[in-house]
């Protein structure tokens, strides 16, 4: 018997993939000549680092407040709705809110943010290895408050609070001198959105400053 061959299927040319140029380093948020030393010049220059963001000035909304203030508070970044001043959408009036329970209002606290502008989907580790925790503890030396209070866990991971990350509010000393007691809690977000965190928040809050609830 004879049997036919098949026609074997042809063989498609194998396709090698480019070789990619190794990605460029992400670019350095502090200058080679070192963060400016007085807060005046540091806000200046983050308002219009090329290297924050897309390197655009617009959209950048400046820390408020003056240095030594008893209360630093700081968040991941402005809120989407923000103009002229931070946090002027419904997380600001929650913060307000906050804020008035303490006994305090924004006129007598240092209120800024990690980023300068809202950034949707922001890569917080590119960031990181760039230098933002960098960045963000110069501020914080430059501010000198009595007191920090960090919302959101963004901020916290950079000034190495990460475990503010899974929602806890954790009382801590910011590492660096002078040695600042700090507070790392859940975003103002997370806060709205769920009331037993923020009744949680709240009791720390009271334990950390001494202060009764009654």
């Amino acid at each position: 018997a004879h049997f036919r061959q098949r026609a074997l299927p042809p063989i498609a040319p194998v396709r090698h993939q480019p070789v990619l140029p190794a990605l460029p380093p992400a670019a350095r948020l502090v200058p080679a000549e070192g963060l400016p030393g007085d807060l005046a010049a540091f806000t200046a220059w983050w308002l219009n680092e090329a290297a924050f963001t897309d390197g655009a000035p617009a959209g950048r909304i400046a820390p408020r407040g003056q240095a030594g203030a008893p209360l630093m508070v700081l968040v991941d970044e402005p809120e989407a709705a923000d103009g002229a001043d931070l946090l002027s959408g419904p997380h600001g009036k929650l913060l307000d809110a906050i804020l008035l329970a303490m006994g305090t209002t924004r006129d007598a606290i240092y209120l800024a943010s990690a980023l300068p502008r809202h950034t949707p989907a922001a890569d917080w580790d590119s960031l990181a290895r760039a230098g933002l925790g960098e960045v963000l503890s110069h501020h914080l030396r430059l501010v000198a408050p009595q007191r920090l209070l960090v919302l959101g866990g963004n901020a916290s991971s950079l000034l190495d609070h990460g475990t503010a990350n899974s929602g806890q509010t954790l009382r801590v000393f910011y590492h660096e001198e002078p040695r600042i007691p700090a507070m790392a809690a859940p975003g103002l977000d997370t806060l709205a959105a769920r009331p037993l965190r923020k009744a949680a928040f709240w009791q720390a809050f009271l334990d950390w400053t001494g202060t009764d609830a009654t």
